[in-house]
């Protein structure tokens, strides 16, 4: 196991346990890791993650090679081993006891900054996965991490203020009725606790504009990867009213307790009067897929755009139902040919826009891009500052590496107001 003590992690990262691992007859090897990141109110805190190496570092560890972050929920081994076999290094929160949406994007922020500037991945070659809470933290990630090879978000709630309220909301609903022991709503009463740490965290009501903050509707702007959402019209934990109305499907209301809706509430706000997914979304940037599910026992192979940044994928299910989780049947979803066709693009210049730039340059400075209260006071949406800046610097090197990036890069550099221009009057030769 020497190859895997002594692979460099720099000072951020410490090594808890090391071992080797088999993948498919070849040895990779997964690495317990601990460091500090800061909390959303600004105290230091102790995270873990796990970090699986592909055969790929064991034949040789002077190479680089792509880096898959499992966001929000930890990946077992079962679940990476198919990624390792791929080539792919994946990281992934470990024992945090806390779900995804009741901690906020802190931890997994710093994972990736750590991970990513290891010299042995290749910045250039980055990939987020997640579902529901880990598909709501792969969007926030998305808006933050730059470059990025493809995002694939699966049911994530995309305004979060509302999917909280609608879940907190129906517990008592979801709850056994007099004289039985069986819940109305299973999936939605097991849920309860996410929005009571939710809430909690932030210390502000759901219709808040700290919850609009920390939900991927207000971060649309910087996601410029190619991304494959999911989502079922039958979704009853992330309903599908948060995406699009025209994919909402009228219940049937003689199967639920009186006074359940899915509907959005109108007090809670909106990105420019925009409450949904679509809605939000400029037209020209994705295309929405309504399929049927799967025959039984057979995947759904996920259908893509080659031309738009976002495709979003609707499972016609039917309507809502009280014993329905994320899903009515149970069936998988085959990303694989929209992970190897991004794999073949690779970033192209058009990633960086100027919303993107300018994100960039407010975290090099310390600056947040949609600033909210945690109990009253300005939270910390940042890793540590040396630890922002190593990575915004290391992102524009990666972009730069091939020239049409580096002269769009140069080109929108050169448009920020001198304010924004936190590097100096020009881009420095380093980059």
């Amino acid at each position: 196991m020497d190859w895997l003590t002594q692979l460099p992690l720099g000072d951020r990262l410490r090594r808890l346990e090391v071992r080797e691992l088999a993948v498919r007859g070849r040895v990779g090897g997964v690495l317990t890791l601990v460091f500090a990141y800061p909390e959303m109110d600004g105290r230091d805190a102790v995270g873990k993650l796990r970090l699986f190496l592909p055969p790929e570092l064991h034949e040789n560890p002077a190479r680089r090679v792509p880096l898959v972050h499992n966001a929000g929920y930890e990946l077992d081994e079962a679940g990476a081993v198919g990624l390792l076999a791929k080539g792919y290094a994946v990281c992934t929160p470990h024992a945090h006891p806390r779900n995804p949406l009741g901690r906020g994007v802190n931890l997994d922020r710093a994972i990736l900054h750590a991970v990513r500037a290891l010299p042995f991945i290749d910045p250039r070659r980055v990939g987020i996965q997640g579902g529901s809470a880990g598909g709501w933290m792969t969007l926030m990630l998305a808006a933050d991490t730059f470059p990025l090879t493809w995002a694939m978000p699966d049911v994530p709630p995309i305004h979060w203020g509302y999917n909280a309220e609608y879940i907190g909301r129906h517990q008592a609903m979801g709850a056994p009725p007099p004289g039985s022991d069986k819940p109305r709503m299973p999936f939605v009463l097991a849920v309860g606790g996410i929005a009571a740490q939710a809430k909690e965290l932030y210390g502000m009501p759901f219709e808040s504009q700290s919850f609009l903050a920390n939900s991927p509707l207000s971060h649309l702007d910087t996601i410029t990867a190619p991304t494959l959402m999911t989502c079922s019209t039958a979704d009853i934990l992330v309903p599908i009213d948060q995406v699009d109305a025209a994919l909402v499907q009228p219940i049937n209301k003689s199967l639920f307790p009186p006074g359940f809706t899915t509907a959005l509430a109108p007090r809670f706000p909106g990105v420019k009067s925009k409450r949904t997914l679509l809605s939000a979304l400029n037209p020209r940037d994705y295309e929405r897929f309504v399929v049927p599910p799967p025959p039984p026992g057979k995947p759904l192979v996920l259908p893509f755009s080659k031309t738009k940044t976002w495709s979003v994928v609707a499972v016609d299910e039917g309507p809502v139902e009280p014993s329905d989780g994320h899903t009515k049947n149970a069936w998988g979803m085959d990303h694989e040919p929209f992970r190897l066709w991004a794999e073949a693009r690779g970033v192209t210049p058009e990633q960086l826009t100027r919303p993107v730039l300018e994100r960039l340059m407010r975290r090099y400075r310390g600056e947040p891009w949609r600033p909210f209260l945690i109990h009253g006071k300005p939270a910390n949406a940042f890793d540590y500052p040396d630890a922002e800046r190593a990575d915004v610097l290391l992102s524009l090197r990666a972009f730069a590496q091939d020239p049409a990036c580096a002269k769009r890069l140069a080109h929108h550099y050169a448009q920020l107001p001198d304010s924004l221009k936190v590097l100096g009057p020009t881009l420095p030769k380093v980059l």
